[in-house]
């Protein structure tokens, strides 16, 4: 069994740290012998402490069995009834020291990335993320590529159309990437809910300060008013909301700015 963690789903009614390690040995089919050799101590100490002749198991020994159980101590010790894990070492998560730093910090924003952990869409992502990675289906394409280029040739001037056949080598990896982690997004979306609430007319003050700062008091006939004018307009307008934060508003600015793309300075 070497060190894998036996994984439970079932739920304990209270008890003892030994009616505990009891239900663990039997549930997981492993024996006394199998678990005293695992957490470094004699069968006789453990069976002589399950039985109740000896109150001597010492913490490193508790430790150990709840981690041979991936269950938490309080659980082991018969505080909870929930044999789940609350808190994990990095190492065990698989996590860099960088990667755990940028958690703590708050550089990732970790209410979003608890939601993308339990999502089975991202989770697929990440197999899908790994495979691209090691080029598995990328090897299988170029091969499948370099065929094609084999027939085309023979073919001559005819196996042009045999051409289109081909694939760019890492394009089902990042379509198949990309489906899966939007659906995750969306899915996450459809949790928070939506909170935009629209009004039905423009209040009839932003209106006229749109028009102001387009006309600059002008005549509107006799102005030239670019897209670009439009843009920077409508995001000034935008970025007024109050429930937008200040960060996001100077985002949204540039966004429309950016929307406007080369074609800024045609007149509307």
């Amino acid at each position: 069994m070497g060190n894998e963690k036996i994984n439970k789903k079932q739920n304990y009614l209270p008890g003892t740290v030994r009616e505990r390690i009891q239900d663990l040995l039997k549930g997981n089919n492993l024996t006394q012998a199998e678990l005293s050799k695992r957490i470094g101590i004699t069968e006789s100490t453990l069976s002589r402490f399950i039985s109740g002749k000896t109150d001597k198991l010492g913490d490193e020994s508790i430790i150990k069995i709840a981690e041979i159980f991936n269950v938490s101590t309080d659980f082991l010790l018969g505080v909870v009834n929930e044999p789940d894990r609350k808190n994990y070492d990095i190492a065990e998560l698989g996590l860099s020291a960088e990667a755990a730093k940028n958690l703590y910090t708050g550089k990732v924003n970790t209410d979003v990335l608890n939601r993308l952990l339990v999502n089975p869409n991202f989770a697929e992502a990440t197999y899908l993320i790994s495979r691209y990675l090691n080029e598995d289906i990328a090897k299988g394409i170029a091969v499948q590529n370099q065929l094609y280029d084999s027939v085309a040739a023979l073919l001559g001037c005819s196996g042009k159309d045999v051409m289109s056949l081909k694939t760019p080598v890492y394009q089902i990896d990042t379509v198949s990437i990309q489906r899966k982690f939007m659906t995750a997004v969306k899915e996450i979306k459809k949790e928070y809910g939506s909170r935009i609430e629209l009004s039905e007319k423009l209040e009839k003050s932003v209106f006229d300060k749109m028009l102001y700062e387009l006309t600059k008091g002008k005549d509107i006939k006799t102005c030239n008013i670019t897209l670009g004018d439009i843009a920077e307009t409508v995001a000034n307008c935008v970025s007024d909301v109050g429930e937008i934060s200040k960060e996001n508003k100077e985002r949204i600015k540039e966004l429309f700015k950016s929307l406007a793309g080369g074609d800024s300075n045609e007149t509307a």
